[in-house]
């Protein structure tokens, strides 16, 4: 599966040794990635305290300018990478349990997190926020009945706040519609998958692997960005919905090819070099004018810059992950089993963190060292303590131990039979 190094440390690319694809069910490079790019997403949230266009209602006094530059390397992407891993795991997971089963297993665990975030994690960060931006007065458990009550909209200092419903958990929320739609085309059409992933090899050969993606990227880019933004609201984010789901499909299919890994291996240097070509271009236009997404609406160039970058990175990381990560150690299994609560808890656990110190007027290093520390060790106390509560585990995304719930035993096998005993 991966490559074999030579005596020098280079990697020789005319022998791969694979291993057969009906037997492999992980593969170190994903599980590796699946941890750097959720520990990423926290240091990237991290940030945004710090960056004066963020979102983020909840700030530290110590904005900086270069962090903002920082966080533009990895914005274009990061999301996307998860979305595609997602789908490589999501085939794994078909090829294991078969596709009749994974609508239902994908549903157990993703939506009892989602909706225990939504009734409880969710208005903890939004509650907070809104004590120190709008200076809300009432007491937590007066405020949950209230913002359910007034569907998430509420009149304060004169004026109507919406209120996030999912807020981070949006990313929660768009895998499991993305998964319905998924297992309705495995249900509809099981042999669709080999199909697709013959032709993708075909034309994403050789070069084409860098061209054809990135110029279906920046089509995507300049028809539906300026129209649409990212909206995290799931009936009108057409933009993010053809990003994020075209990730999902692309993983889907890309995933048991090792044409495929192996070119990104091969172009992982020049992937790199239009990733950092991108976001310099990118961020030389924006030139700190504001948020990113409302200047890049106005200017062409810069639209088609965030592809290349997003593009260029994504083929970066794919290729380095192929030739470097070829283990999955002890420290990568467990932390690859705590990546979906750490994703569950560590929003909240960052705004009370912040909300915490950030009113003690540390030195800017030393406050986001220990908010960085504090919501680590807050989201790995969830995971342990998840861990020895068994089912209820699922409320925050812990798989209880020895857990048959992924391999739900279904009264009816359906056409997506096909699929299942293909692998």
């Amino acid at each position: 599966m991966f490559d074999a190094p030579t005596a020098a440390g280079s990697v020789e690319w005319s022998r791969v040794p694979v291993q057969p694809a009906e037997t492999r069910h992980r593969r170190p490079d994903v599980d590796g990635l699946r941890v750097l790019l959720f520990a990423g997403l926290i240091a990237y949230h991290l940030g945004l305290v710090y960056a004066a266009w963020s979102p983020y209602a909840l700030k530290s006094a110590h904005t900086a300018p270069w962090v903002e530059g920082l966080l533009l390397l990895t914005h274009p992407w990061r999301m996307c990478l998860l979305f595609l891993i997602s789908g490589v795991a999501t085939r794994f997971a078909v090829d294991k349990l078969g596709a009749s089963r994974l609508f239902v297993s994908r549903s157990a665990q993703l939506l009892p997190p989602l909706l225990f975030g939504i009734v409880f994690l969710v208005p903890i960060q939004t509650y907070l926020t809104l004590v120190k931006t709008e200076g809300y007065a009432k007491g937590y458990l007066a405020y949950v009945p209230e913002l359910f009550a007034h569907g998430h909209t509420l009149a304060l200092n004169g004026h109507r706040v919406d209120v996030p419903v999912y807020a981070h958990l949006w990313f929660v929320f768009y895998l499991w519609a993305y998964m319905l739609v998924l297992a309705a085309t495995l249900w509809a059409a099981p042999r669709w998958v080999g199909w697709a992933q013959a032709r993708l090899e075909r034309l994403l050969s050789g070069a084409g692997l860098l061209l054809w993606p990135l110029a279906l990227l920046i089509m995507i880019e300049l028809a539906l960005f300026p129209p649409f933004g990212v909206t995290l609201h799931f009936h009108d984010d057409w933009y993010n919905h053809a990003i994020s789901f075209g990730m999902l499909l692309f993983g889907f299919v890309a995933a048991r090819s090792e044409t495929l890994w192996d070119g990104f291996a091969r172009l992982r240097w020049v992937g790199l070099g239009l990733a950092v070509a991108g976001w310099a271009g990118y961020a030389l236009l924006w030139g700190g004018q504001g948020i990113p997404e409302f200047v890049e609406r106005s200017n062409p160039a810069m639209q088609i810059l965030y592809p290349v970058e997003r593009w260029g990175a994504i083929v970066a990381v794919l290729g380095f992950a192929r030739v470097h990560l070829t283990r999955t150690g002890g420290v990568v299994r467990y932390l690859n089993g705590g990546m979906f609560t750490y994703y569950i808890i560590h929003q909240p656990a960052m705004v009370m963190m912040i909300h915490n110190v950030t009113p003690l007027g540390l030195h800017a290093g030393v406050e986001a060292a220990v908010v960085l520390a504090g919501t680590v060790a807050l989201c790995g106390v969830a995971y342990e303590l998840a861990r020895g509560l068994g089912w209820f585990g699922l409320l925050v995304g812990a798989r209880p131990p020895g857990a048959r719930l992924w391999r739900p035993r279904l009264p009816w096998r359906p056409a997506t039979a096909a699929l299942d005993s293909a692998h």
